[in-house]
């Protein structure tokens, strides 16, 4: 079944052309608005659903970057990727729409590679958090990450969407030169894990050790989400990118925290997949290093760093560091 996508451009020019485009890539299952504030009213008011919203920034009452921030307000829309539509005169709006909560952009006219690519990533990306949610109790542990991030992160490392607006914002040919590790802390999060207020302190414990580590000014470093943080750098090989994750994880062993589990208790530890730089997008980088990273983790093996694939699902053998 085609994803459904949202197509919000206030001009009609541009939305035959962005159906006629999405055609001839196979999205057969388009909703077209006009009007922002008529999207913004159905999305609030649930008369719309979507797998991804294409959007315009430049637009009349309310503009992409405002609409943007309003759709990522909406718990059950803070997933929904978002592709910004943006003409070269206004690039420099990028970096607002970043901060709203858009995931990626276009520049028109449009090159239908490089849209399919972009929207094929964003799907991927989403499908695989998708994936690593199911059967999570989402309501308790989207209140328990808000309070986290609200808490601590922000002292420590760049929000999510700070981050990935940073990640965005970089040149094409930049971000072929962008490495990134996905860190997760270790243990089963249903069992190890099963008080939330435990979960928590691990969380603000494993990211404070994080940011005791000294890192190149030129790189950045965010909590994603739960037990997940992402680390990227700019110029770094395979070996370098090996290297710094060993540093984060040692400092966490070497802090000698454990964790309770039932009658007993655990090291604390952190397992981390590198993403060495690539032609790939970067949300199909994040989502080959959530998914490495995962499943790094089920082999029951601590403190573990992994390559992560080509091709997400076929993963090379981890490695015990």
């Amino acid at each position: 079944m085609s994803p459904r996508i949202i197509a919000v451009d206030d001009s009609d020019i541009a939305q035959d052309f962005i159906n006629a485009t999405l055609s001839e890539l196979g999205f057969d299952d388009v909703v077209s608005f006009i009007d922002p504030r008529a999207a913004l009213d159905a999305i609030e008011s649930d008369e719309a659903a979507a797998d991804l919203i294409l959007m315009d920034i430049m637009m009349p009452d309310i503009d992409g970057i405002e609409l943007c921030a309003r759709i990522r307000a909406l718990d059950r829309w803070s997933d929904v990727p978002i592709i910004m539509l943006t003409s070269r005169t206004d690039m420099g709006s990028l970096s607002e729409a970043f901060m709203a909560g858009a995931n990626d952009y276009v520049t028109k006219p449009f090159n239908q590679i490089e849209l399919q690519a972009r929207m094929r990533s964003c799907l991927r990306l989403k499908s695989e958090l998708d994936r690593r949610r199911s059967g999570e109790n989402r309501g308790a542990r989207r209140r328990a990450v808000q309070s986290f991030s609200e808490a601590t992160v922000p002292s420590l490392f760049g929000s999510k969407g700070g981050f990935q607006g940073n990640l965005m914002s970089l040149s094409p040919a930049m971000q072929k030169d962008l490495g990134l590790i996905v860190f997760r802390i270790d243990g089963d999060r249903d069992q190890a894990d099963a008080a939330r207020g435990q979960r928590q302190e691990l969380q603000h414990l494993v990211a404070g050790l994080f940011g005791k580590v000294d890192i190149p000014a030129r790189d950045g470093f965010s909590h994603w989400e739960d037990d997940l943080f992402v680390y990227g750098s700019l110029h770094a090989d395979h070996a370098q990118l090996e290297a710094r994750a060993q540093q984060f994880i040692s400092a966490v062993a070497e802090a000698s925290a454990s964790v309770k589990e039932g009658w007993t208790s655990r090291p604390l530890s952190v397992s981390a997949c590198v993403v060495p730089p690539s032609d790939a997008a970067v949300a199909t980088s994040l989502a080959r290093g959530i998914q490495g990273v995962e499943s790094a983790g089920k082999t029951g093996a601590t403190g573990t760093i992994c390559l992560a694939a080509n091709d997400i699902g076929h993963l090379p053998r981890n490695g015990q560091h």
